[in-house]
């Protein structure tokens, strides 16, 4: 397996692990769950742990398309820079869920709980940013015409300029 291929493959699981833990941290939370509490967490610290590769091996990913025709050097530009916040946001929260379940039973630990679901709607935040951005890349569909040099209706050539 290539890095491009492992990066397309692990790219979602670091933004749904994190949502789904979230949720669950959050309603277990409110319903004072503690089982499901500590469900939440340790999917917490696997999306920190699987953000890992992706980050490693979006690099690879960079090199493999950067030159094909109709990949815009800004869009991965841009990708990369919301990358680099996405994993220091998702290993601060998986950290934070780390020592969650570590310091579990103690009473102060409890305090984790709801900073870690601060923590993780901004890290939510900056990863499904970081995900549009990458989709971006490749998926013309999804990416607007002026950010990549293009023509916005596809009538003019790149480039020129309507008098109008």
């Amino acid at each position: 397996m290539t890095s491009v291929q492992m990066h397309l493959a692990l790219t979602h699981v670091p933004v749904l692990l994190s949502m789904v833990g979230l949720v669950m941290l959050s309603i277990a939370f409110i319903r004072k769950n503690n089982s499901n509490s500590m469900a939440a967490l340790i999917i917490i610290v696997i999306a920190a742990i699987a953000a890992i590769p992706v980050f490693l091996t979006g690099e690879g990913a960079e090199e493999a398309v950067e030159h094909l025709p109709g990949v815009a050097e800004n869009l991965i530009e841009t990708h990369e820079k919301w990358a680099k916040a996405a994993m220091v946001s998702i290993s601060i929260a998986g950290l934070v869920a780390l020592a969650a379940l570590l310091l579990s039973r103690y009473e102060k630990a409890r305090m984790f709980k709801p900073v870690l679901i601060i923590i993780g709607c901004v890290t939510s935040g900056i990863l499904v940013q970081t995900a549009h951005f990458g989709g971006q890349i490749r998926h013309t569909e999804i990416t607007n015409s002026q950010q990549v040099g293009q023509p916005i209706n596809g009538s003019e050539k790149a480039g020129e300029k309507d008098d109008d």
